[in-house]
């Protein structure tokens, strides 16, 4: 609410669609809201009413791990992995913010080439015992 004053539906909608880049690039609810001067328990509180809401949000808030999983299957369906420097922040990412879904990356060996080293990357379901 802006003073005392409920949102409309039209300012409440503005104000959701602000937080979608946020939430796509990977912040969290409480730094999105911050990003644009919003108290979070506004938005939770709309989140608890509102489960079509919610839903919106974590769609949002999920799209940059789909941008991580797409950035590891392509690293894994190339046979020669470059050098770039982005496709390692890729599993960094996965390992950090990925970890609920059930992944988690380990380097398994690191063979050299001609080309210069390459790293085998095995995803793996956390607590697998077929892992072992």
């Amino acid at each position: 609410m802006a003073q005392g004053k409920a949102f409309t539906p039209a300012q409440k909608e503005m104000i959701i669609e602000s937080l979608k880049p946020y939430l796509e690039m990977g912040f969290s609810r409480i730094k999105a809201c911050k990003f644009i001067g919003m108290d979070n328990t506004t938005l939770s509180k709309w989140c608890v009413a509102d489960e079509a809401l919610s839903i919106k949000l974590q769609s949002w808030e999920n799209a940059i791990n789909m941008v991580a999983m797409q950035n590891i299957a392509n690293a894994i369906q190339k046979e020669n992995e470059s050098e770039d420097l982005r496709l390692e922040n890729t599993w960094k990412w996965a390992d950090r913010k990925m970890k609920d879904d059930g992944f988690t990356t380990k380097v398994e060996q690191e063979l050299s080439n001609p080309d210069g080293n390459l790293k085998t990357i095995i995803i793996q379901k956390a607590n697998d015992p077929s892992n072992d």
